[in-house]
């Protein structure tokens, strides 16, 4: 069982879930509240496709799936589907992680989220010349059962808990992008939830809520 509610704010917010709750539950279970929720198809969702023209994630599980993605060979979809960042520099990596370990009382785990959190530039889907996203047609998807992850999850007044919990699904998965695309190994990620499962009805949403609030005031002296 997944709960969601509208705040005050009129935001939605994730109150519950069970403990068996996976990734495709709650992106189905979000779906059917925004189907359900009274007038609006969220709280302030006008149905207009904006989103569809913005910076679209694609993450690690999305590759195997998403059409014209050669699971073998991801670069093969470059600039006609996929849009590449940068190669992640690894000795930096490394470097700022160790640092902060050094200046400051946090775990090395700790220290790889939040790096991974503020270094994880995904690959994108490609866009036409309007602007919009490569699978939009006439303001709708051609590939609506198909898209990545990160579409069907996403809302544009999501509460607190849920956008968290959402930033860190793109994060790690980002960063599992990187060890499908060849670029880093799994050596160097192994905290990483998505190396756990091959399909996203196989992991648990509980895994993606890292606790980093002991992070907080140390980070505010490292920086």
């Amino acid at each position: 069982m997944v709960g969601f509610h509208i705040t005050e704010n009129n935001e939605i917010e994730l109150m519950e879930y069970d403990a068996g709750t996976t990734l495709a539950d709650l992106a189905a279970e979000l779906e059917s509240f925004r189907a359900a929720a009274p007038d609006l198809r969220t709280g302030e969702c006008k149905g207009c496709g904006e989103c569809c023209s913005d910076d679209i994630p694609v993450l690690g599980l999305d590759l195997a799936v998403l059409p014209g993605i050669p699971d073998t060979d991801p670069g093969q979809a470059v600039g006609s589907i996929l849009i590449l960042p940068d190669k992640p520099d690894m000795d930096f990596r490394r470097k700022a992680i160790r640092e902060m370990c050094e200046w400051t009382n946090i775990s090395e785990l700790e220290a790889t989220l939040l790096f991974e959190y503020n270094n994880a530039e995904p690959l994108i889907l490609a866009r036409q010349a309007s602007g919009e996203c490569c699978f939009l047609k006439d303001g709708l998807c051609t590939r609506y059962t198909m898209r990545p992850y990160s579409c069907g999850l996403y809302l544009c007044n999501m509460g607190p808990r849920l956008a968290y919990i959402q930033e860190m699904i793109i994060r790690q998965g980002t960063w599992h992008a990187y060890n499908k695309l060849g670029w880093i190994s799994k050596s160097d990620i192994p905290h990483n939830p998505f190396l756990k499962a091959d399909s996203y009805d196989k992991l648990l949403v509980s895994d993606f809520e890292f606790d980093l609030k002991n992070t907080s005031e140390q980070l505010f002296f490292y920086f």
